[in-house]
């Protein structure tokens, strides 16, 4: 699949949540960000310049900054997680964890697009108020407390 093919079935379900797909577009191709299900979800579509034919499809949201207290039990806490979600992992980057799904575009389909989607708002909805709650006090205030973006 290439970016165009990609690009239209993303586009088709982002319309069909309800969002006009140009107003959450980067301005960089094959960027998108919505908010849905309560989270902030980050939708791309890439390729690497040593391999520009092949795309590949993510899907991210921004759980939680690293907590500067509990991280050993925090991280266990996200390993565990790890074990029961479906098609998503938590994963770390910088000071930050994220729920992602991350695959090859090629033979991707909208429903595909649809649920993992889905899945990605959901357990960064869910997960977020959990650890929040489990971990309550784990975390002192800081002056950014803003997440990067993979791309």
């Amino acid at each position: 699949m290439n970016l165009d093919a990609v690009s239209f079935l993303i586009e088709q379900s982002i319309a069909e949540l309800g969002v006009d797909p140009g107003l959450c577009r980067s301005d960089k191709p094959g960027q998108w960000n919505i908010t849905y299900k309560g989270s902030t979800v980050w939708i791309d579509a890439f390729n690497f310049p040593q391999n520009p034919d092949k795309y590949y499809f993510q899907v991210m949201s921004p759980l939680l900054r690293i907590p500067d207290r509990n991280q050993e039990s925090f991280f266990k806490n996200c390993l565990e997680i790890n074990h029961t979600m479906y098609g998503c992992a938590i994963s770390v980057k910088a000071d930050w964890t994220y729920v992602l799904s991350l695959r090859e575009a090629d033979n991707l389909d909208k429903s595909e697009i649809d649920a993992t989607l889905d899945r990605v708002a959901f357990y960064s909805s869910d997960y977020h108020g959990k650890l929040t709650f489990k971990f309550e006090g784990s975390w002192d205030p800081k002056a950014t407390d803003k997440p990067v973006n993979f791309n």
